[in-house]
């Protein structure tokens, strides 16, 4: 019979994000290997059965779900979400209290009638390690691998008392946890550090998770010279220093037929006048048809700026080296996403909030365009950062874990 594999995640059909993304090839592989049962989050507790995977749903606070951002709101309409959210963190400072508690429940009523061979916890938020934490009280011998994918307690962007409620919850995993995963090198090597006791920590990347196989066929050919955006922009990641550097290069070449097509953004950023017309806003498309469309850019834009965290690949950097377009790069040169990018000779870098190297970047990538000549992965390149063969290795792992 085979193992049964439990995944606690909030981040998981419907919910949307990158995160989700990892979950939903990590659900979707091992169910080839395992029965498959993922705990998570949507607005009304309720059960799926997906092929060969079992969700089971529990809710969080309905209203916090109804003020998450949607990239069809309009300017204000996010600002006021936003706003909303801010003043509800003060009145309900866990928002996934009642999550934690009614997935901790389910979790120990499921292993009591069925036992779960092994179960994968996946932060954020901490509370779905919560939940493995106050079943292996019960269950102690139950094996866990702890998925951490970003910083927890070591992410420079956080309060101090964040900060501290996090440490107490990585003291914890440290204790009890058989592995620990980390989506980067300098990332795992911080958790190396902070959680010594674990007996493995490996690195599982996001990697890229669709099929498309990119052919004469199927890439239209354009005249016009397209940057495509795929994602959202928040915090300190908006397109103001690129975006400068286009004014700048449009007005030395004004006849430069160019578009540059943002797709599933938020309304959080301004268009310069003098690009209202080479700038589109789309809606967010569906993965597949997000990857397609990738595909008929001319080269697709990567924004992240430099800051204190280091081993930060963002998600969306495997989808474009996959669809083996150029990378428009405006990152930190010194971090692993530029180093990906230099070792596939896929892209063309520049740092984040120096306008002069967007502007070089942004004409080099065009001259090479107008002579057709392409930086890009090749197909074995492109192979090996497939979902799937990083998985593999996830599934060596379990292998090793006494099941």
């Amino acid at each position: 019979m085979a193992k049964r594999i439990a995944i606690i995640t909030t981040w998981y059909p419907p919910q949307q994000s990158i995160a989700a993304q990892r979950m939903i090839a990590m659900a979707e592989y091992f169910s080839q290997h395992y029965q498959v049962t993922v705990f998570a989050l949507d607005n009304r507790k309720h059960v799926v059965q997906r092929e060969n995977i079992e969700v089971r749903y529990s809710s969080s606070y309905p209203l916090l779900e109804a003020l998450k951002s949607n990239t069809a709101d309009g300017a204000w309409k996010h600002k006021i979400k936003t706003a909303l959210r801010i003043v509800l963190s003060k009145f309900i400072p866990s928002p996934m209290k009642r999550w934690k508690e009614a997935t901790q429940a389910d979790f120990v009523h499921q292993h009591q009638t069925t036992p779960f061979d092994l179960v994968i916890s996946s932060y954020a938020p901490a509370e779905a390690h919560e939940v493995v934490l106050f079943a292996k009280k019960q269950f102690p011998s139950l094996p866990w691998i702890a998925d951490m994918r970003d910083e927890m307690s070591a992410n420079p962007f956080l309060s101090s008392e964040e900060k501290n409620r996090l440490r107490n919850v990585e003291i914890q995993v440290n204790d009890h946890a058989q592995a620990l995963l980390a989506v980067s090198k300098p990332i795992l090597q911080q958790f190396e550090e902070l959680c010594p006791a674990i007996p493995v920590h490996l690195e599982i990347r996001n990697g890229f998770y669709h099929r498309f196989k990119r052919s004469a066929a199927s890439v239209s050919v354009s005249e016009i010279f397209k940057i495509g955006y795929f994602g959202t922009f928040y915090g300190s990641i908006k397109p103001t220093h690129f975006f400068e550097a286009v004014q700048l290069w449009t007005a030395e070449h004004p006849s430069v037929k160019m578009e540059i097509h943002l797709f599933g953004v938020h309304h959080n950023f301004t268009v310069p006048s003098a690009l209202q017309s080479r700038i589109i806003v789309h809606d967010r498309l569906p993965y597949e048809h997000a990857i397609s469309t990738m595909a008929g850019m001319s080269v697709n834009l990567l924004l992240h700026p430099k800051n204190n965290r280091k081993g930060v690949y963002t998600g969306k950097l495997f989808d474009y080296i996959s669809v083996q377009v150029p990378v428009l790069a405006m990152i930190d040169p010194d971090d692993v996403a530029a180093d990906l990018i230099r070792e596939f000779n896929c892209g063309y870098i520049a740092e984040f909030d120096d306008v002069a190297q967007n502007k070089n970047a942004l004409q080099q990538a065009y001259l090479d365009w107008t002579k057709q000549i392409q930086r890009i992965a090749n197909d074995s390149q492109v192979a090996t950062l497939h979902r799937d063969k990083q998985l593999e290795k996830f599934v060596e792992l379990i292998e090793k874990i006494n099941l």
